[in-house]
């Protein structure tokens, strides 16, 4: 079978990372194409896989998005119709559901993030779909056409990959030494939070920790290495998750796929993150592995180090995780019938 995979941002190469590897385990062809977005093609050169850049890379600004959807949809259509794929799957690629239907190939089409708007496209033009259970009680997901062809999986989508890489419970032990940081999502179309807010209370951190920032794009990489930050590490290419659990005392965070990963492997997590909360959010803080504090102040980050200084050990999210990679895992091999 010919599998089509969509990248259009970085999280989503390490979420299809095992199922690519089951894929290839079965003698599956794989057709991997990609938008040049955040770390996204640096990712899948990092893990040695074939793909296929198609589109320009899209700027900052609702105009420029607008435009660039229906100009990288045709490029798609031109391209998948030449290599003919057997079926679709994406994470968050509102372009694939819509280039199947019109190329006529059945879709799988899944995301987390009940706020993104290019969710109405790709539930209309998608054959299946399936999301995180905590969605379920959102009005959206009980309306047709949605409600016909969803189904959902009970875990955070970060959980999923993560159960499939027990070998990382090694680097959870050992001295733990600095506090990373992620900024907040900039250019991300479901983003309306401010920007930089953070950025003040970081440079006071600097005079007690050792701070690295693992900025989203060049141009939060240009912001943070500024003379005012001189103090911290600004980190230039993706760092591994290995590198980041081994010496990682705190992750801050502005939400995100990273700031999920490390709440889901028992690492102590403050998320800053200040647009609407998202349904898999509240549930990290629900199974208490995540702190939501937009505002949190120096000496309460001083406070919550010293209270949250040891790991958490393996937790009911990764459980359900393995659950949910078996589950989409079939979903995936039905679609064809």
């Amino acid at each position: 079978m010919k599998i089509w995979i969509d990248f259009i941002n970085t999280p989503q190469v390490s979420f299809f990372i095992p199922f690519i590897k089951e894929f290839n385990k079965d003698n599956d062809e794989l057709l991997l194409t990609c938008r040049d977005s955040g770390n996204t093609v640096e990712l899948l050169k990092l893990n040695g896989l074939n793909y296929h850049v198609i589109g320009e890379k899209v700027r900052k600004g609702t105009i420029s998005k607008l435009f660039f959807f229906p100009l990288r949809i045709i490029q798609l259509i031109s391209f998948i119709r030449k290599h003919k794929p057997d079926i679709a799957v994406s994470q968050s690629s509102f372009y694939q559901p819509v280039v199947a239907r019109i190329c006529g190939i059945p879709s799988l089409y899944t995301n987390d993030n009940e706020h993104a708007k290019g969710n109405l496209i790709a539930f209309l033009f998608a054959s299946k779909v399936i999301l995180p259970k905590m969605l379920g009680k959102l009005g959206f997901t009980k309306k047709w056409p949605l409600k016909s062809k969803l189904s959902f999986y009970p875990s955070v989508k970060e959980a999923i990959y993560l159960s499939q890489q027990p070998e990382l419970k090694s680097f959870l032990t050992g001295k733990k030494e600095i506090i990373y940081f992620r900024p907040e999502p900039w250019s991300a179309q479901y983003y309306s939070g401010p920007v930089n807010f953070f950025d003040e209370t970081l440079i006071k951190l600097t005079n007690k920790y050792s701070i690295v920032v693992l900025p989203r794009d060049p141009n939060q990489r240009e912001h943070y290495s500024q003379s005012k930050f001189g103090s911290m590490k600004v980190v230039q290419k993706s760092l591994s998750l290995q590198t980041i659990l081994s010496d990682c005392l705190l992750f801050i965070g502005a939400g995100g796929s990273m700031t999920r990963e490390l709440a889901v492997l028992g690492i102590p997590v403050i998320s800053i993150y200040q647009a609407d909360l998202l349904e898999v959010d509240k549930y990290l803080v629900e199974k208490g592995l995540m702190t939501i504090n937009s505002k949190v102040s120096f000496n309460e980050i001083i406070d919550f180090i010293e209270s949250n200084s040891q790991i958490k050990k393996e937790n009911i999210a990764l459980m359900e995780g393995n659950e949910s990679f078996n589950l989409i895992k079939y979903t995936i091999a039905n679609l064809k019938k």
